[in-house]
């Protein structure tokens, strides 16, 4: 099976003006629909990867935007390094 990967941002809004992190990631379906692993695009500093763990554990949620679209997940899973397991929030 061929694993299918697209660039996006991974964005952290304070509030819906406010957006505190945007991070470049390379996320790839995972076998569950809705699922993706996020790999960060760059590899980030010692306290940038911190600074991403706090925003991790004090809200996990997400907006993981494509070129022409967005969709709001959850980090179900955080390796402290450059992956994340992102889970699709769903809608009303």
């Amino acid at each position: 099976m061929d694993r299918y990967e697209k660039a996006a941002f991974l964005e952290w809004w304070a509030n819906p003006s406010t957006c505190v992190v945007r991070i470049p990631v390379r996320v790839a379906a995972t076998a569950s629909a809705g699922e993706w692993e996020a790999l960060l695009s760059s590899p980030l500093d010692h306290g940038v990867r911190d600074d991403l763990k706090q925003l991790v554990d004090a809200d996990p949620c997400f907006t993981l935007r494509f070129d022409t679209s967005a969709v709001a997940v959850q980090a179900e899973g955080f390796d402290g390094l450059d992956h994340l397991q992102l889970v699709a929030v769903p809608g009303p």
